[in-house]
């Protein structure tokens, strides 16, 4: 079966088991809907799902690659410069996992973050520009717009359940988690730096 930019909106069915033994092949070159058409030959839904999630991640990576859209020097964005507020590391500061050489992990809710200072400078790729979502259901859609300063595998763990309240719960409570072991080492970073 063909798949092209008009019959998208019956992604929902073609999941489904009357299509079970269905392959679908695409004529676009479009990157995004050779992943969507790879996608639906994948019949069994975790492999799907990471498959989806790992090519859309990879996708905005290619994106951007060679690109410094946030206008890092020195481990500070445009907005920190202008500010001169002694800040580092961009919106990333407020995420746990983040390392000198850049994020550990891949994050479609990060990946897709930026603040306007990025969107006044440059073309960005935005959640509505990506038809590899549409794949996933409505309440997946939700968990990867939402799931911030996440590993990727729990935000699929979260993209696996069936529950978007399951799923909440163990966003909100990564948040809180994030939240306070980012403000214990803080504190610590500051008693260190009292200490010196």
């Amino acid at each position: 079966m063909l798949i092209n930019e008009k019959n998208l909106k019956f992604l929902p069915l073609y999941k489904t088991i009357f299509f079970r033994f269905v392959k679908f092949e695409t004529n676009s070159k479009d990157e995004q809907m050779v992943i969507i058409t790879n996608a639906l030959n994948i019949k069994r839904r975790r492999k799907r799902i990471t498959y989806v999630y790992d090519a859309t991640c990879d996708f905005i990576d290619t994106f951007y690659q060679g690109k410094n859209i946030c206008g890092f020097k020195n481990c500070e964005c445009y907005v920190q410069r202008a500010r001169k507020e002694g800040l580092k590391n961009g919106c990333c500061r407020n995420c746990i996992y983040q390392t000198s050489n850049g994020c550990p992990s891949k994050n479609l809710a990060c990946k897709l973050f930026n603040c306007s200072e990025v969107y006044s400078r440059c073309k960005v790729i935005e959640y509505k520009d990506l038809k590899t979502v549409k794949i996933f259901s409505i309440r997946q859609r939700v968990i990867v717009a939402s799931d911030y300063f996440s590993l990727r595998e729990d935000v699929l763990k979260d993209l696996y359940s069936y529950s978007l309240i399951y799923a909440g719960l163990r966003m909100t409570f990564r948040i809180v988690k994030n939240y306070i072991i980012l403000k214990l080492n803080n504190r610590r970073k500051n008693v260190v730096k009292k200490a010196d």
